[in-house]
């Protein structure tokens, strides 16, 4: 990479100490870096923390870790399957390339059946189905540099906002569900966001944007454009060649048959069939059966000691929050029955995935897992948690 290129274009210049900052972050992150990562998608990490290592190793490793419990980096393989109710109800369609070799995504948000969707499938298989979107996206892009030798990361979405309704927001599922799914695309695909088109907005939609504003770094604040009906066209068909846009929106495609709505393109029966809706004993990313369950108050918190009787004794540990995150630590319980530091308590996003891990122990003792919930004023947090001790391995020799 040409460290003054960035994005195939000279738009991105770097400084002496950020060329730096660039070569120590590489070195940084060593253990957990892929063939792929090139210095430019380095880069976002660096940017999306205005160059500070500490912080953007610990984004980038927060995100290496729920890529891998995730299962983003093998989401475009044959093994994942869409879930039947998107196949029926699609979210989102790719439309090709823009001006500047960018990724187009369509999403008609004013008739998808947010309702429906949420009462369909639990947020992580959202999640995967957004990911799935946002990696074929990248690899599409990636594999466009062969024929045009540029490199674009960014994507360009258009949000039709066309036959919205305020009353898929009164649930409040919905809105959780909108939230999670922000915080997971900002949180692990930094500086892939060239501009979001929300177009044919209803004159409400101040409501609902200001429910999920508090949620947007500034970054994608300032890459989101709003318009009211028509007054988006001139500038999008600046970047957006209208052989790609459906007519039924200003553009050029339609169906083979001529047809301008785009029927096999979009679905307009989004009515979710309520023959998709999970049960209420469907137990799908819910807790393991085995777990223990317990309510950690706001303002408060939760110790669970484990008595260790060996010395080289794994603990193990699985939990989960059923809403919001929570913050973990271990610590060793000492004779005058004060605690020492094992692992710091830090704050873990467990609702969607479990967490866990393992500790060796080498000393015999209480040890205890340690939930706190001090820092939400307002919200308890119910868990699930399993513990369980692994006998030390005795190796024999000969």
């Amino acid at each position: 990479l040409d460290m003054n290129m960035v994005n195939g274009k000279l738009d991105y210049v770097l400084q002496e100490d950020q060329r730096i900052k660039l070569i120590e972050f590489r070195k940084l992150v060593a253990d957990i870096l892929e063939p792929n990562h090139d210095d430019q998608f380095l880069l976002r990490w660096l940017k999306a923390r205005d160059f500070d290592l500490s912080k953007a190793q610990r984004m980038f490793r927060e995100s290496h870790k729920f890529r891998k419990k995730i299962g983003a980096d093998t989401i475009l393989t044959p093994a994942y399957e869409f879930p039947d109710v998107y196949k029926k109800y699609p979210i989102s369609q790719y439309l090709g390339f823009d001006n500047e070799n960018s990724a187009v995504r369509l999403f008609m948000v004013g008739i998808l059946d947010y309702k429906g969707y949420v009462h369909s499938l639990p947020v992580i298989d959202l999640m995967k189905i957004l990911i799935y979107f946002l990696e074929n996206d990248l690899k599409m892009m990636h594999e466009r540099k062969k024929s045009v030798g540029i490199f674009e990361e960014k994507s360009t979405f258009i949000l039709d906002f066309s036959g919205f309704s305020l009353k898929q927001f009164n649930d409040k599922s919905v809105i959780n569900a909108g939230i999670q799914l922000i915080t997971m695309y900002q949180d692990n695909y930094p500086e892939t966001l060239k501009a979001a088109y929300l177009i044919n907005v209803p004159s409400y939609f101040s409501w609902i944007f200001n429910i999920f504003k508090p949620f947007l770094n500034a970054v994608t604040l300032s890459k989101i454009k709003i318009y009211k009906t028509d007054e988006w066209q001139d500038e999008l068909w600046k970047i957006v060649d209208k052989d790609l846009v459906p007519a039924f929106l200003g553009g050029n495609r339609t169906d083979p048959d001529g047809n301008p709505k785009c029927t096999t393109l979009v679905n307009w029966d989004s009515k979710i069939d309520t023959i998709y809706y999970m049960k209420e004993n469907n137990n799908r990313g819910g807790p393991d059966p085995d777990m223990k369950s317990a309510v950690v108050q706001q303002r408060s918190s939760l110790q669970v000691p484990v008595d260790i009787e060996s010395k080289g004794s794994i603990l193990k540990w699985a939990f989960r929050t059923k809403e919001c995150n929570i913050k973990f630590g271990l610590f060793y319980r000492k004779i005058d029955k004060s605690l020492e530091e094992l692992l710091p308590v830090e704050n873990v996003d467990c609702q969607l995935i479990p967490e866990e891990n393992e500790y060796l122990c080498k000393k015999t003792g209480t040890y205890v897992l340690y939930f706190d919930n001090s820092y939400s004023w307002l919200t308890a947090k119910q868990l699930y948690y399993k513990v369980e001790v692994e006998a030390p391995q005795i190796i024999q020799t000969q």
